[in-house]
């Protein structure tokens, strides 16, 4: 059997007893962090629950997910991903391989960030598509952010950018925006200025950091530096409601 476990947003204790339950009664337990940071680790996962979990990486899940499968055709193996298990494509495709193999698999559910964002105030039925900025690199500077905020906007609704995150370093909000800005000189359209106005979010399930402010006021705020996870809202047209909870933040 293989055991998809949703730890939730925040650390270890936001996993549901089922999920603990169903953690403590595989035979084989695994955790990987690079789709959805969490503020545990496999130590305090194994101390937590009473069995060794041991890191998986990218490739261990990606090129490698046979060695994972077979297991599980044998033995109960349980993997544990921060947030809820199934945001990400790398586990869908992993639950379908399972399937083709003939592989049982069960999902355990938990807390996303596609619906913690409801505590900005902002509705989620007035959410259009979530995009990912990345860390721009040498000869790499995606534009397709931008484009999907654009999109977004036309249609009055709000965009939630996901920030990077990768082994070595997650991207915080101040960087985010200073991306942001540095798309807006490439395409022109008007779409961020120091002046526009947008949500940051960080540690969401946790310790929870909402602001909404003028873009150059954000990327100033201490408050922010250094805080992930961290995603960023463009809001779109806004609903009444929506507007009176902005005034409180």
């Amino acid at each position: 059997m293989l055991y998809l476990i949703s730890l939730g947003l925040y650390d270890e204790k936001d996993m549901s007893l089922r999920a603990l339950e169903t953690a403590k009664k595989c035979d084989m337990l695994y955790c990987e962090f690079y789709t959805n940071k969490n503020k545990t680790t496999p130590e305090k996962l194994s101390k937590f629950i009473g069995k060794s979990v041991k890191k998986l990486n990218r490739s261990d899940l990606e090129e490698n997910a046979e060695k994972i499968l077979k297991e599980a055709k044998t033995k109960d193996v349980g993997i544990f991903v921060g947030g809820d298990v199934l945001s990400a494509t790398t586990h869908i495709s992993l639950v379908l391989d399972a399937k083709k193999a003939g592989i049982k698999t069960e999902v355990i559910h938990s807390s996303s960030i596609f619906t913690a964002i409801a505590e900005t105030g902002l509705q989620l039925y007035n959410f259009g598509k979530t995009t990912t900025l990345p860390f721009p690199e040498k000869g790499y500077s995606p534009t397709g952010p931008y484009d999907m905020v654009l999109q977004n906007k036309k249609l009055g609704l709000h965009t939630l950018i996901l920030l990077d995150t990768k082994p070595d370093k997650q991207m915080d909000v101040k960087k985010g925006l200073e991306i942001l800005l540095e798309l807006e000189k490439q395409k022109k359209k008007k779409l961020f200025t120091k002046k526009t106005k947008v949500v940051a979010a960080c540690e969401l399930g946790g310790k929870g950091i909402i602001k909404y402010n003028k873009i150059e006021n954000l990327i100033k705020d201490k408050t922010l530096e250094n805080k992930t996870p961290a995603v960023i809202i463009v809001p779109g047209k806004l609903h009444f409601l929506e507007k009176e909870f902005f005034e409180l933040l």
